[in-house]
């Protein structure tokens, strides 16, 4: 029991020296700052490795070309129209493709911004917007009764006291546009809305690119209410109108009621066609050899009988075929509105 009690006496004074020789050792804790002392530099983790798949090629099942159009409401026929375009597309050029329809400019705008549509259908607002923002470039247009472009003329009547310019043998002018619209200085004009490009902007861009001044606009919401109020005389001097694709003032609407309105109301200058169709437009993402193969089939399928119904019937436009289409098209049209305070997003649906 002597040597136990020994024992436990010797291994308490043991522990008892060990402990007090780590606190000996161990630093005291303190607040106080030591400018001596440095900061280690702050090393940050090792970036984990990560994965980036590889987007699959452009009209692939996986990833299939997406033609956008505008239907601001439904036409019997025209989805089904679609549908059968997309469907030979497929078959001749071994792509997949996909439509997606939008009710308004607005939402496919949004849509290309997302880059979530590849070719798309546009008016010449619309393209002036969208290639503005560097989101489409021209592919095809559509050529509409024989032309690809359209203008407007300048319509007098015949007891104004004007010189009359246009050569209808030709459908064209014998003048340049100062030139004859010179005479129209400080007249008041028959116009048709501020939402129309040929009835509004196009008109009043002639008069300011060539200095010429014109009184407030009388608006008629119609050509053929501009052609009338031309003709009974008293409500303005000279009236503006689309042209060169075909002349309202030989539609049913007006010729019926106004039977020697060709007489009594002539040309008095007739512009070039300045306003391109309907076009179709590509990303700028997309890759050169694969729009021209697209063209290439578009082209060729426009100038069959079965093509040209199935397009005219998809687009609610008549086509008689499809064209090559560069943008430097579009600059006379441009270098035209800039003469004026025109806001684009006004003209589109």
């Amino acid at each position: 029991m002597a040597k136990f009690g020994a024992r436990l006496f010797l291994t308490l004074s043991i522990s008892v020296f060990l402990l007090n020789a780590c606190g000996t050792f161990s630093p005291k804790p303190t607040l106080d700052f030591n400018p001596s002392t440095q900061t280690p530099e702050f090393a940050p983790p090792t970036a984990m490795p990560t994965f980036t798949p590889t987007p699959a090629s452009l009209g692939s099942a996986e990833n299939p070309i997406v033609i956008g159009l505008i239907v601001p409401e439904s036409i019997p026929g025209q989805a089904e129209a679609m549908q059968s375009v997309l469907m030979h597309m497929t078959e001749a050029l071994a792509l997949n493709f996909s439509a997606q329809t939008y009710g308004n400019y607005i939402d496919l705008e949004l849509a290309m911004q997302r880059q979530e549509v590849d070719m798309t259908w546009l008016t010449a607002p619309e393209y002036l917007l969208a290639s503005q923002k560097d989101l489409a470039s021209a592919l095809l247009v559509t050529n509409h009764l024989g032309v690809t472009a359209y203008g407007v003329q300048f319509l007098g009547h015949k007891e104004g006291g004007f010189d009359f310019f246009y050569d209808p043998t030709t459908n064209t002018s014998q003048a340049t546009a100062p030139e004859a619209l010179t005479q129209l200085a400080g007249l008041r004009p028959c116009l048709t809305e501020e939402d129309s490009l040929a009835g509004y902007w196009v008109p009043l861009g002639y008069m300011n690119q060539n200095n010429i001044a014109y009184t407030r606009p009388v608006l008629t919401y119609s050509f053929s209410s501009s052609i009338r109020a031309l003709y009974i005389k008293g409500i303005c001097s000279y009236a503006v109108t689309y042209a060169i694709s075909a002349d309202p003032r030989s539609s049913s609407e007006v010729v019926n009621d106004l039977t020697d309105i060709m007489d009594k109301v002539p040309v008095i200058w007739i512009s070039p066609p300045i306003i391109p169709n309907l076009n179709l437009s590509v990303s700028k993402q997309m890759e050169l050899t694969l729009q021209n193969r697209i063209s290439e089939f578009l082209r060729n399928f426009s100038r069959e009988d079965l093509g040209k119904s199935l397009l005219s019937q998809m687009l609610n436009y008549e086509v008689t075929q499809l064209e090559p289409l560069h943008d430097t098209s579009y600059q006379p049209l441009r270098d035209l509105l800039t003469t004026t305070n025109v806001r684009l997003a006004d003209l589109v649906r």
